[in-house]
């Protein structure tokens, strides 16, 4: 082989591992810059913590000086305590009623009249409604619930009526209106408003009074709104049972303008109730209560 051929070998024999050398390393060092190392974070340690809390009191409050206590009063007590002090009882308003009767003192035979025919308006001993010789105008709510039919009670609170139908002036006009669930004014020659207390009309009032049967349930509130309606100077309230409640008396007491309203309610219970809701009623509008003993 002739001298210039072995250089040719000579060369290629090294430059064929520098090149491949050159070429491993290259790759190395582009490995290591694409994918950098990831080194430890430091940690941050905390060898010992002291906290220090500097003590705080509180200065009890100073004895009050000479004078201070003239200041805020005798009975000031400046003490923080909570205490709890009982207020003193409400007294009640005194309640006007009239007097507790029994059915012996009221009952008179159907047809005819207490206390004769004087006529003056001023009602008499024993009546349920005896009517104030002011008054030009008179309503009666008369409860005739299933209730009322138990020891003759609507039988007993007719008769009473009619009777003070019958002492009413000339001049007098009034309404019956009846109740259950429902209230209904009586209805005398097509009318429904206050009548004049005529005989003949008198007439026509006994009659329905008298075929007048006790069925159904009450509606109180409904019966003395419709009797507040017709304005009278008076409405008489007959009832066996104080189950008003405190908001319908307030109700009914809201939407009466002037009229005075009475209460008699008959019931078994001995005793009258000074705080029940009848009571609150004839309070609140300037009326009187009666009860009447029924039963055994």
């Amino acid at each position: 082989m002739s001298p210039s051929a072995n250089r040719r070998w000579t060369l290629r024999a090294l430059v064929v591992p520098l090149a491949l050398s050159f070429l491993l390393h290259g790759l190395l060092f582009l490995v290591l810059w694409i994918c950098p190392t990831h080194t430890r974070s430091p940690v941050l340690s905390i060898e010992s913590t002291r906290i220090t809390v500097e003590a705080c009191s509180l200065d009890p409050i100073p004895a009050a000086k000479p004078g201070e206590r003239e200041l805020l009063g005798p009975n000031v007590n400046t003490d923080f305590t909570p205490q709890l002090i009982e207020a003193p009882p409400v007294q009640p308003d005194t309640l006007v009623s009239g007097p507790t009767l029994s059915p012996g003192d009221l009952l008179t035979p159907k047809g005819s009249s207490v206390g004769g025919s004087s006529g003056n308006g001023n009602g008499v001993a024993g009546s349920l409604f005896p009517l104030a010789a002011t008054a030009t105008s008179v309503v009666y709510v008369l409860d005739r619930s299933v209730s009322m039919g138990v020891n003759n009670k609507l039988d007993m609170a007719c008769q009473e009526l009619l009777a003070s139908l019958r002492q009413l002036p000339p001049t007098t006009r009034f309404q019956v209106v009846t109740y259950n669930t429902s209230a209904e004014c009586l209805v005398i020659n097509r009318r429904i408003d206050l009548l004049p207390a005529e005989p003949a009309i008198i007439a026509q009032v006994a009659s329905f009074l008298d075929a007048l049967t006790a069925t159904g349930k009450t509606d109180h509130a409904n019966a003395l709104r419709r009797g507040l309606q017709l304005h009278p100077d008076v409405l008489y309230f007959v009832t066996d049972a104080d189950d008003l409640t405190l908001a319908e008396v307030a109700s009914i007491t809201s939407c009466n303008r002037g009229t005075a309203i009475h209460a008699i309610e008959l019931t078994r219970r001995p005793t009258p109730l000074p705080d029940s809701p009848l009571a609150e009623l004839v309070r609140s509008n300037h009326g009187s209560y009666r009860r009447v003993s029924v039963g055994d």
